[in-house]
């Protein structure tokens, strides 16, 4: 068993913490304590979902203890789950695979979005007083809405605790409440990007089962279609499979 010790990634942020600093900052009492441990705790995140990336990509693996180059390149799959990543510094070694466990299933990678978390990580150093460091943190929660995408999980779900439910809650309640930042992107697109169609669609079902119904429905060319446009193509053939989700007050 992967020992969570050897390798400290940072935890996702906590959504009461996040809501609390909202709520401190709309009655004129910024919590600049709790401010600072939402900042870096983001930034912390962040950070640590491109180290992986730079693992997962270019093989490069930065010791967990020390912060030097590993020279051995990490790599992935069963037959190199038993090489070792050995740091020449202060000696922290693990295997492969076990690098590759302690970050499976922890949603650490910027995914789809990988230009929005470094847009991020440049605007990162310019935040050095409290109303910076707010409108920071605000512009993120706000990229969260209109980043949202059609993908399976939340682009929130990388940084913030919870649930997709939860998070999605927390997106929307600071989205349309007293303490957000007007004019970076409604709650309606929000809402409308949140409850696509394909977007639940594609939550419900796997890659495969989604193949599988293109299959049974006769769907032709599939394999040269995106997903998609395979799904938009199957909920137009058999609308019965549309997701029965709305959004909170529609009708």
């Amino acid at each position: 068993m992967t020992d969570p010790a050897k390798f400290h990634w940072a935890e996702r942020v906590s959504r009461k913490d996040i809501q609390r600093l909202y709520e401190s900052d709309a009655q004129g009492r910024l919590d600049e304590e709790l401010l600072d441990r939402v900042h870096f705790a983001i930034h912390a995140r962040v950070l640590d979902m491109f180290e992986v990336r730079e693992a997962q990509t270019f093989g490069r693996v930065k010791c967990r203890q020390c912060g030097a180059p590993v020279p051995q390149p990490y790599r992935m799959g069963s037959r190199a789950k038993n090489l070792m990543l050995k740091c020449e510094q202060c000696g922290w070694q693990v295997t492969c695979g076990e690098f590759y466990d302690s970050y499976t299933g922890k949603s650490l990678l910027p995914g789809s979005v990988t230009n929005l978390f470094e847009n991020y990580l440049e605007r990162f150093p310019k935040a050095k007083n409290p109303q910076d460091k707010m409108l920071l943190i605000d512009w993120l929660i706000h990229q969260f809405h209109v980043n949202q995408g059609i993908a399976r999980m939340s682009v929130a779900k990388n940084v913030i605790q919870g649930t997709d439910e939860q998070v999605r809650e927390l997106v929307e309640n600071l989205a349309n409440g007293p303490g957000s930042t007007q004019g970076l992107s409604s709650l309606e697109a929000w809402q409308a990007t949140f409850y696509h169609p394909v977007r639940l669609f594609k939550q419900q079902h796997s890659h495969a089962q989604v193949q599988k119904i293109a299959a049974q429905l006769g769907i032709q060319g599939r394999n040269q279609m995106s997903e998609d446009e395979l799904v938009a193509e199957i909920l137009r053939l058999a609308p019965d499979f549309k997701p029965d989700a709305k959004a909170p007050g529609s009708a």
